[in-house]
């Protein structure tokens, strides 16, 4: 338990020992705290130095020779309070910069049957619903086994669909429009992304933009088309 509530500070293994070292043999010279801990004495005065920084030694100097002292372990709470105060006065500023990153547009590309799959496998993850234009015929000719494998996870997870394709979906329950013109492409859209995948292409490409104006656009245009087909 000891050594758990140390290591919540961030104190490694060796600092721990050196701590509870110090603290059983009460104020102590370098080599004596080394045998209790079983330590190189040199490796000692590091780590002592390091736990002084850190507010759990402190030390004094009586005829010439440095005594150190650990912490009483009632000032841990004064060290947990310090650290709750600082994180507390730096929170807006990391919201600020969570924030500032949040709102930058992201573009990423992949190439390949196994780098398209990256993008799947985020819907999956990242998404509660998602809006796809796509043809189930290329889809399968790209993803013979995954692509089935994909559905049955998103019907697993519950994930709401609306398709638009040129044929009905492998998914016979999902909500689907019928469009008459040919789909070489397919699109998702998906908690602020769009994904677009390149199906004809021998070296399929897929890109994955995150961005909400490009998203709300999208969104817009697919619902136009849902109301009108």
């Amino acid at each position: 338990m000891k050594e758990e509530a140390l290591r919540a500070f961030g104190l490694s293994e060796k600092e721990i020992e050196v701590f509870l070292a110090n603290l059983k043999l009460g104020s102590s010279l370098v080599q004596d705290i080394a045998r209790m801990a079983k330590l190189n004495r040199t490796s000692v005065y590091d780590i002592l130095s390091s736990l002084e920084k850190k507010g759990f030694v402190s030390y004094t100097i009586s005829s010439g020779k440095k005594y150190y002292q650990a912490t009483n372990p009632q000032n841990l709470f004064n060290l947990l309070k310090e650290r709750e105060n600082l994180v507390k006065q730096a929170l807006p500023e990391l919201n600020a910069i969570k924030e500032s990153v949040a709102k930058k547009p992201n573009v990423e590309v992949y190439v390949g049957k196994e780098g398209l799959k990256n993008i799947f496998e985020d819907i999956l993850q990242n998404s509660k619903s998602f809006d796809c234009i796509a043809s189930k015929k290329h889809l399968f000719e790209l993803f013979e086994f995954y692509f089935p494998h994909f559905v049955e996870r998103r019907k697993k997870k519950r994930i709401a669909v609306r398709i638009i394709s040129d044929e009905k979906p492998y998914d016979k329950e999902a909500p689907f429009k019928k469009i008459k013109n040919e789909i070489k492409t397919a699109t998702w859209l998906y908690k602020d992304k769009i994904a677009m995948v390149s199906l004809e292409e021998k070296e399929p490409i897929g890109i994955l933009i995150q961005e909400k104006n490009f998203f709300d656009t999208q969104k817009l245009m697919f619902n136009l088309l849902w109301g009108n087909l």
